[in-house]
């Protein structure tokens, strides 16, 4: 059975993350202090036992030149005697309804090992951004400026104009510089990380109105089924195409439809086949208390 957590439950699903994780109380603490909210906290009950669970965090990416809210998959954990048991697929798929239900268009995540690329990859997911590099420089930045407000103002210019970025509220940015004056500040990079489309018409939608001069009709199977809608992209807009018989342009999973409207190696797809539609951008995720 899954339920929200409650202030009699949640200290089970701190309890879990260190079994699972092996994070410090510190770190947890901050996590507590400025993200953890039991209404965004599922956890997933055998029996009377709580056995796995995962945290839907909120957080904003500028996508097509428009801020919009996206939820953070995070903690997602089961713990060790009750894995391989199904429990997470379930979590995973109660948390899309609810980030549906609350109009929310993306879910993004990080896979915490390699492997789970092709875990997450069968609930929907895609990788959208990539590792790099190029330093962060938030150690010279708190250096300069000591004032904090000053050094978040200073930390947003950054990335504040970046399309495909993702953005930190300032609350966001006290929980960054906690935890990495904790771990003595070291060297930070932009991340590798995944999405997935809760509402591809809405992104969709995103996308024509930066995407004036693009005409095309595109079939969009489900990621799990043979189910599928046809869009019809037409200067700004987009519109369903309800007659069945109609050939469609593109025909893709909505896995791949979300890699490309990120822009994520659009190029590198099919020897480069969606490009003319679909535009290469260079998606910034970064500075996720991870």
């Amino acid at each position: 059975m899954i339920k929200f957590a409650t202030d009699q439950t949640a200290p089970l699903v701190r309890e879990m993350w260190k079994t699972c994780f092996g994070d410090s109380d510190k770190f947890l603490d901050i996590l507590s202090k400025y993200k953890y909210r039991n209404e965004n906290t599922l956890i997933y009950f055998d029996g009377d036992e709580a056995v796995a669970s995962l945290q839907m965090f909120p957080y904003s990416i500028t996508f097509y030149n428009q801020l919009i809210p996206f939820a953070y998959l995070a903690g997602l954990c089961t713990l060790p005697e009750h894995r391989k048991k199904g429990y997470m697929a379930q979590l995973i798929g109660k948390a899309h309804e609810i980030i549906a239900e609350r109009g929310i268009l993306l879910s993004i995540l990080i896979p915490a090992e390699d492997w789970l690329y092709g875990f997450y990859e069968k609930y929907g997911y895609t990788q959208v951004f990539e590792k790099d590099e190029e330093l962060i420089p938030l150690k010279d930045i708190l250096d300069e400026f000591p004032d904090e407000e000053e050094a978040y103002r200073t930390f947003d210019l950054i990335f504040r104009y970046k399309d495909f970025c993702i953005q930190k509220t300032e609350d966001d940015f006290r929980a960054i510089v906690e935890d990495y004056k904790e771990d003595g500040y070291p060297p930070k990079s932009n991340l590798s990380g995944m999405a997935c489309a809760i509402n591809t018409w809405e992104l969709l939608k995103l996308y024509a109105a930066e995407s004036l001069s693009k005409t095309f009709s595109i079939k969009v199977y489900d990621n799990f089924s043979d189910n599928n809608i046809i869009y019809l992209v037409d200067k700004g807009e987009v519109d369903l195409i309800l007659k069945p018989e109609t050939k469609p342009d593109i025909e893709i999973r909505e896995s791949l439809l979300c890699r490309l409207l990120f822009g994520y190696k659009t190029n590198e797809v099919e020897n480069g086949k969606y490009s003319a539609w679909f535009e290469e951008h260079h998606p910034v995720m970064n500075l996720m208390l991870e």
